[in-house]
């Protein structure tokens, strides 16, 4: 599904926690989520660092698909 949307123009960014199996299938654009049980998410954070991990994925994810690119890419997600 990816891939048709990117082939009509639409980009596509994949938040996971396994950055190197979205890339080893072709995925353009991906940003490096949590774990794998929560990839958006993290509830060992406190509240307020969890809502700042989850708006800087979305941010990133922002980026990315703003971003051109010509293979597989990866964004990761810094937390401070």
């Amino acid at each position: 599904m990816q891939k048709e949307a990117e082939r009509i123009g639409l980009p596509v960014a994949l938040i996971t926690a396994i950055p190197s199996v979205a890339k080893s299938v072709g995925v353009s654009r991906i940003i490096t989520g949590g774990g794998i049980p929560y990839p958006v998410g993290d509830p060992n954070l406190t509240r307020d660092r969890e809502l700042e991990f989850r708006r800087r994925l979305v941010e990133k994810a922002l980026e990315a698909v703003t971003t051109e690119v010509k293979e597989p890419t990866v964004f990761e997600v810094t937390v401070a």
